[in-house]
């Protein structure tokens, strides 16, 4: 076993330092006055203490969905108006879901962060947990709404939606959905996100022809609906018919177990989920789609600059109804204070190494204290497979690891609101497996 240490400390800044406890409160208000436990027995305490539910308390949860690096963890950021998502300019930052708290008067909103939609091949690619294969699917079971990410900065994909969130959308047809444009301000040409709008909407929302269409808004009937998308079923029906055949299956309607004929299952009745569609169905119903026609609202936004994400927030406000809280008004997040280390961490070596680097590494916790001092003091080991791989993270007298490491500090002691002395272990171990 071969490593490498690196051990930073620095003077706390002036803004984490501000929001640390004064030595008058106890531990449990200064706990709470955090929002984010620094252990796991407070993140126990927080979780298992009873839910202070103001009178006439309204609550909603929204998933946030969306491609790899559309800006999901920024918005939801700068949504709570503090950092409790991992952010990166690399793709698959976000690893695991993640619930981030806002409360506004007697309104709780519950934001689920969801790794960005990934395909087998790259889950095998970028070395990822194939639990995110699920893990999107999994927070829209319990979400209120779906609000969909799209990137508009991406000349493209920016003029359709992708599969895998039309697929989403396909499976969840009665979940309030809306559409959020990101990174607006990277559009030159401010006439291009009416376009994009009327593409991704299909010239459709809240159940009205949008004015992009330079239409009358004249509610659109769901018979219309079905006609508007009857070719479309249609044109995919020879397709799928001929891959049945290759395999000596038949199309038979209404019989268990075997294919439907997918012309004739109607739109209206999908929308309306009425009818649960075989993953095969699905594909055949979204082939040649590139918006979706049930988005309640349209938002344009630029969550790194927070313009637009107070509209976004009325929406949700006035969407809530009536029911019990489900955390503390003083929590921000339901994450394990490690996983927020090592995500910190590991956003760190994605924005400091090119390529695949840092998705060939391994993150874990090897110790974890708070001291009577009310320090915390955290070790973290990334474990590379190859020696060569280990000395080049680490550079000449640690130069590439150091600033890494400071990086990180300063960002879990803004995000405990206190003292951290962070240390790295670059570790050579051949036996280390990937994910």
């Amino acid at each position: 076993m071969w490593h490498f240490c690196v051990r930073s400390f620095h003077r706390f800044n002036a803004v984490a330092r501000s929001s640390l406890p004064t030595g008058n409160e106890n531990v449990w208000d200064a706990m709470y006055k955090r929002g984010i436990p620094r252990t796991l027995d407070e993140m126990s305490l927080m979780l298992g203490e009873r839910v202070d539910s103001p009178p006439n308390s309204r609550l909603l949860k929204i998933a946030i969905v969306g491609v790899p690096n559309c800006g999901k963890s920024t918005l939801i950021n700068s949504l709570v108006g503090r950092k409790v998502c991992s952010v990166s300019s690399k793709v698959h930052t976000t690893e695991v879901s993640a619930r981030a708290v806002h409360n506004v008067e007697s309104t709780q909103m519950v934001f689920l962060d969801t790794p960005g939609l990934v395909t087998p091949q790259e889950v095998s690619k970028h070395s990822l947990n194939r639990s995110l294969l699920r893990e999107a699917e999994i927070s829209l079971h319990e979400a209120d709404v779906m609000a969909v990410i799209h990137d508009v900065s991406n000349k493209y994909t920016c003029n359709s939606l992708h599969p895998r969130v039309l697929r989403l959308l396909a499976l969840y047809p009665t979940t309030p959905s809306i559409l959020i444009l990101n990174k607006v301000d990277l559009v030159k040409h401010k006439q291009r996100l009416l376009d994009i709008t009327r593409i991704i909407t299909e010239g459709i929302v809240g159940g009205n022809r949008s004015h992009v269409e330079k239409k009358k808004d004249v509610p659109l009937s769901k018979e219309k609906l079905l006609r508007k998308t009857k070719k479309t079923l249609q044109s995919v029906e020879t397709s799928t018919e001929d891959k049945l055949k290759k395999k000596g299956n038949t199309l038979v309607t209404g019989q268990i177990g075997l294919p439907r004929d997918i012309s004739q299952i109607s739109e209206q009745d999908v929308m309306e989920g009425k009818v649960r569609l075989t993953e095969q169905e699905i594909n055949a119903f979204i082939e040649n789609r590139t918006g979706w026609p049930l988005f309640e609202e349209v938002f344009m936004v630029s969550a790194l600059s927070s313009l637009g994400v107070d509209d976004l927030q009325d929406f949700f406000y006035h969407k809530a109804y009536e029911a019990p809280w489900i955390f503390s008004s003083q929590m921000l997040t339901d994450q394990n204070p490690q996983d927020i280390a090592l995500m910190t961490v590991r956003e760190k070596f994605l924005d400091a190494f090119k390529n695949e680097i840092p998705y060939n590494l391994k993150f874990t916790v090897e110790h974890w204290d708070l001291s009577e001092e009310e320090i915390l003091y955290i070790t973290i080991q990334i474990g590379c497979k190859r020696q060569g791989l280990a000395r080049f993270i680490i550079g000449s007298g640690g130069k590439s690891v150091i600033p890494i490491a400071q990086d990180a500090e300063q960002d879990l002691r803004n995000t405990f609101c206190n003292e951290v002395k962070l240390r790295l272990n670059v570790v050579y171990d051949p036996t280390l497996k990937r994910k």
